[in-house]
């Protein structure tokens, strides 16, 4: 059995993913000029994503950047279980952080959870164990959605000979048009600047990571992982 998941990044200077030991836990994530980070996944088999929350009136419109959010995956994936990621979560101050959609795929609960936090609130819900997309853009969260949803959509079936290669393809495609709203972006003011990818199968977790925008990346990827636990 395997799980992949992709998402992809709008930061640049960073630090390709590598191994930090805490306690009995492995982590492993790629890393912000800031030491913070977007992706991140330990051995436990926990994958945290963090992605920005774009909605109307949003919080972080009106508010400056007081604390970074890039230090909230690695303080959470210290923890072992779905309900003490949670827990840590609720008792860790957000003030000063704008929003977000933070993602936690839990594979020994067999449990994906998306917490969102607005700026004054934090709440969340769980996701069904399945493939699944989510997006953001500054433009607007819900046409993203919309439109790079319906390019995942079209392009999937299930026989799909290897499903890694179709998303690396993706990531780097420009349905309709190259532009704000294709998967990979290119905008006046913003473009896609690095491409993520995890593996989990039984027992490692592999993360793959490529810098610059996945269209005309044609380096070699940096690849990185860790066994994991039961």
């Amino acid at each position: 059995h395997r799980d992949l998941h992709s998402f992809p990044t709008r930061r640049s200077s960073d630090l390709p993913p590598a191994l930090h030991r805490v306690g009995r836990l492995d982590l492993l994530y790629p890393q912000e000029p800031s030491g913070g980070t977007w992706i991140g996944a330990n051995s436990h088999g926990t994958l945290l994503a963090i992605m920005n929350c774009n909605a109307p009136r949003d919080f972080s419109r009106s508010s400056p950047k007081l604390r970074t959010r890039g230090i909230i995956i690695p303080m959470l994936l210290q923890e072992e279980s779905h309900d003490e990621t949670d827990r840590s979560l609720r008792a860790f101050s957000l003030a000063g952080m704008q929003s977000f959609r933070l993602f936690g795929i839990f594979r020994s609960d067999s449990l994906i959870r998306q917490w969102h936090w607005d700026g004054n609130r934090l709440i969340s819900h769980n996701h069904d164990w399945s493939r699944s997309h989510w997006f953001s853009s500054s433009r607007s969260d819900a046409l993203a959605e919309a439109g790079r949803g319906k390019t995942f959509e079209t392009s999937w079936h299930e026989d799909l000979p290897d499903a890694g290669a179709w998303l690396r393809s993706l990531h780097a495609s420009h349905v309709p048009e190259a532009g704000a709203f294709s998967v990979c972006v290119h905008r006046e003011d913003a473009a896609t600047v690095s491409y993520s990818e995890v593996l989990c199968t039984l027992q490692e977790l592999r993360m793959t990571y490529q810098p610059g925008n996945p269209c005309e990346f044609r380096g070699v990827p940096t690849t990185a992982a860790i066994a994991l636990t039961a």
